[in-house]
């Protein structure tokens, strides 16, 4: 049936509200909660004039010096596909195997011979990462802090990797680096008035504070989207991006 604490209403009272199953709670704050379907994913901005095709269920993408690092890394990974003739984009689970020119997945269907890839152009569309958190209505008041981290891998290319946390859809602040493989985001959001949320991030500079719509009286759902500027280069998330309510 999941459990149950007491939040703040508008008016000063005090009432019930359920918790997601997937709540950490250590005393009365914070809670902790990890991002539900979520499963290691990988979004590739391929070279232009990719092609692929699929043969007994794996989709295997010609894409000369395609950045993704060969071997075991990120074999396993949810990949996104851009999209060609026979196969929609989205997310597909998952990458079987990588080679310098090559990157094979996982997508059950029909046979299909080479075709142009995203219509033979780079991938630089911000795109949702898998998996979210869900913020109760009225679980947190015009004083809480909503912390979200997540562990990042990328291409070491110059092209720009941007991590951007979103509230029902409507996209924050990004974090961008270009040249490390390894990174942890973080940031962290305000709740600046009853329908305002600020963003501030930590390990990066901004001027100001940018601020979003946030309803804290209605149930809001959190996300993370990744983009990636140039073509050869990729933005990679290894554990479930976490929400810390403080």
């Amino acid at each position: 049936m999941g459990s149950f604490i007491h939040v703040y209403t508008d008016g000063g009272g005090i009432r019930e509200a359920r918790v997601p199953d997937n709540y950490m709670g250590y005393g009365s704050q914070p809670f902790i909660q990890d991002f539900l379907g979520f499963k290691k994913c990988l979004l590739a901005s391929l070279v232009t004039n990719s092609t692929a095709v699929r043969a007994s269920g794996i989709v295997t993408i010609t894409a000369t010096a395609h950045g993704i690092p060969t071997g075991s890394t990120y074999v396993g990974f949810r990949f996104f596909y851009p999209g060609s003739a026979g196969l929609a984009s989205g997310w597909y689970d998952s990458i079987t195997d990588i080679q310098t020119n090559t990157i094979s997945f996982s997508a059950p269907g029909a046979d299909f011979g080479s075709q142009s890839v995203n219509g033979a152009a780079a991938y630089t569309t911000q795109t949702i990462f898998p998996g979210s958190a869900i913020v109760p209505a009225n679980f947190i008041t015009d004083l809480s802090v909503i912390r979200i981290a997540s562990n990042m891998g990328a291409g070491t290319t110059a092209a720009t990797k941007t991590w951007r946390p979103a509230i029902n859809g409507n996209t924050l602040s990004g974090i961008s680096g270009t040249t490390s493989a390894f990174s942890v985001r973080e940031a962290l959001l305000t709740v600046m008035t009853p329908t305002t949320v600020g963003m501030f991030t930590i390990g990066a500079t901004l001027n100001g504070v940018i601020q979003g719509t946030f309803d804290r009286t209605t149930e809001s759902t959190i996300t993370v989207a990744g983009t990636v500027s140039a073509a050869a280069d990729f933005i990679a998330c290894f554990n479930a991006p976490m929400i810390q309510l403080m």
